[in-house]
C-alpha cells in the first residue's frame, strides 16, 4: 500500500507513543500536527510538518487523509464529527466519547461518509495478551477472568492535568483505565454484559477506585476488572483465567518491559497496523469502540446509585463518640431480634441506645437474630450518624462492625447490632461506667 498522509491532533502524554509508530511505519506520512501550544510545534515546523493551533484548520488544510485524535475526553465527539464530515479517516484515542449518544451519532456521519472511525485499545495489541488468547480453551472450561489495572496516576499524566477534572475527563480510573481493560476482556472472550459496579476512594469528585462485575455473554464467564489510580509505586497490568479443572492461564502485560510505558511501543504499532487495515477494507470500521462507551457509562449509571464509596481518601464523617452509663454482662442464644430495613440512624444529642453483639451476619430486612451478648447502653451528648458498616470501637480499639439495628423497644432506643466475631459482653471488653465508645466510618468496605 502507498502511504497515507496523517495528522496528529494533541500533542499530551499518548502522542509520542503515536508519533514513534508512525515514524516505524512506511504505511503512513506524518503530514500535520495540531497543538495549542505553540512550543510543541516548533520541532515540527523544522521538519517541514504543517503545524496548527486550530484542529479545522488542519482539517481544512488538505494535507491528511487520515487523523490520530489524543485530546482530552471531552473533546473526542467534536473533532471526531468534524474529521468524518470531510471524510478524513479518525482514530481516537479511548474512550471514543464520554456519552454513548455521542458515540452512536458518530457511528451514523461515518457510515454516510465512508470515513473510517477506529479507537485505539493498546493492550489488545500486546504481545502476552495475544499469546493468552491463542492458549485459551473454549468458554465451558473458563471459571473465571480478573484484569487488574493498577498504577499512580500522577505518573502517568505528565502535564496533561485533565485527567483528574470530571469535566473533562468524564470521571476517572474507570473511563480511563477502564475501557482498555474492558476492550481486552472483550478481546479475551467477546462481548460483554455489566453485572454490578463499584466506585470508591473520591477525590473532588473524581474517582480513583474502581470494581466491575461482568459476565461473558458467550458461555457466561464471570469478568472482574479491578482499577486503581492510587498505587503507591509501579503499576501492575494482567489478566488471571482460572479454569474449571483448576489450571491458571495468565498474562503479564509489563513482563520484559522494565523501562517506564516501554510497552507501549509496540501496542501502539499494532494499533496503527490495524487502523490503516481498517481504513483499506472501506467504509466505517466495524469495532469503533462504541461497545466500550456503553459499558462505560453503564457502570457509571450503576455506581453512582450507590450509597457507599470505598477506599475513600477522606471519610464522609468523622468519628462519633458516646460513653457508657449502664454496663450488661449476660447473652443470650434464643433473644429473638429482627434486622429493622434502615441502614442507618440518626442520633439526637442526648439519646441513649443499647449496644448488642453477635457472631451472626444478618443482611435481609426481618432476618432473626438470636445468639447475642449484651455490652449496655451508651448516651451521646452530640448528635451524629450510626451507619452498617462502621467499625465500633472502644477505647481507640476496634471491637466490631455494625450490621444493623433492632427497634424491638422502639420509641424509648434502639439495639445497635455489632458483629464482633463472638458474644461479648461488657465484662470481656472491661467496660466501665464512663467507657469511651466511637463509631468510625469504614472505609476499605468490600465492593456491594
Amino acid at each position: 500500500m502507498t502511504s497515507m498522509r496523517l495528522g496528529v491532533i494533541g500533542l499530551g502524554s499518548i502522542a509520542p507513543f503515536f508519533l514513534e509508530a508512525v515514524a516505524a511505519d512506511a504505511a503512513w506520512d506524518l503530514t500535520a500536527v495540531c497543538d495549542l501550544d505553540r512550543d510543541k510545534l516548533a520541532a515540527f515546523a523544522e521538519r517541514g510538518v504543517g503545524v496548527h493551533t486550530s484542529y479545522e484548520e488542519l482539517l481544512d488544510s488538505g494535507t491528511v487523509d487520515a487523523v490520530v485524535i489524543t485530546l482530552p475526553n471531552d473533546l473526542h465527539a467534536p473533532v471526531i464529527e468534524a474529521a468524518l464530515e470531510r471524510r478524513v479517516h479518525v482514530c481516537c484515542e479511548k474512550p471514543l466519547t464520554v456519552a454513548l449518544a455521542d458515540a452512536r451519532r458518530l457511528q451514523q456521519v461515518s457510515r454516510r461518509t465512508g470515513a473510517a472511525l477506529f479507537t485505539a485499545f493498546h493492550r489488545r495489541y500486546n504481545r502476552h495478551v495475544r499469546d493468552l488468547r491463542e492458549q485459551l480453551p473454549s468458554a465451558s472450561h473458563i471459571a473465571s477472568v480478573r484484569l487488574r489495572y493498577h498504577e499512580k496516576i500522577e505518573e502517568h499524566m505528565g502535564s496533561d492535568q485533565w485527567y483528574l477534572d470530571v469535566a473533562r475527563c468524564g470521571g476517572g480510573s474507570v473511563i480511563d483505565n477502564g475501557p482498555n481493560a474492558l476492550d481486552t476482556a472483550r478481546f479475551l472472550l467477546g462481548d460483554l454484559v455489566l453485572e454490578d459496579a463499584t466506585i470508591g476512594n473520591l477525590r473532588s469528585g473524581v474517582e480513583y477506585w474502581g470494581d466491575l462485575r461482568l459476565r461473558a455473554v458467550d458461555g457466561g464467564v464471570p469478568v472482574t476488572v479491578e482499577l486503581d489510580w492510587a498505587l503507591p509505586e509501579g503499576e501492575t497490568k494482567d489478566v488471571t483465567v482460572r479454569l474449571k479443572d483448576g489450571g491458571v492461564l495468565s498474562a503479564d502485560m509489563l513482563a520484559g518491559y522494565t523501562a517506564f510505558k516501554s510497552s507501549l511501543s509496540h501496542e501502539y504499532r499494532g494499533i496503527l497496523r490495524e487502523f490503516r487495515s481498517s481504513v483499506a477494507r472501506g467504509g466505517a470500521h466495524g469495532d469503533d469502540g462504541s461497545a466500550i462507551v456503553a459499558l462505560v457509562e453503564e457502570a457509571y449509571r450503576t455506581a453512582r446509585r450507590k450509597e457507599k464509596r470505598p477506599r475513600m481518601a477522606d471519610p464522609s464523617k468523622g468519628p462519633f463518640a458516646g460513653r457508657m452509663v449502664k454496663l450488661m454482662y449476660h447473652s443470650r442464644d434464643d433473644r429473638g431480634m429482627h434486622l429493622s430495613p434502615w441502614g442507618s440512624r440518626c442520633v439526637s444529642a442526648g439519646a441513649v441506645h443499647e449496644l448488642v453483639t453477635t457472631f451472626e451476619s444478618p443482611r435481609r430486612t426481618g432476618e432473626k437474630v438470636d445468639r447475642v451478648g449484651f455490652l449496655g447502653f451508651a448516651a451521646f451528648d452530640e448528635p451524629g450518624v450510626i451507619e452498617r458498616g462502621d467499625a465500633f470501637c472502644v477505647d481507640g480499639r476496634v471491637v466490631g462492625t455494625v450490621v444493623g439495628f433492632d427497634e424491638c423497644h422502639a420509641p424509648n432506643h434502639y439495639n445497635v447490632l455489632i458483629a464482633a466475631g463472638r458474644q461479648l459482653t461488657a465484662t470481656e471488653l472491661g467496660l466501665s461506667v464512663g467507657t469511651r465508645i466511637e463509631f468510625r466510618e469504614n472505609t476499605e468496605l468490600e465492593p456491594s
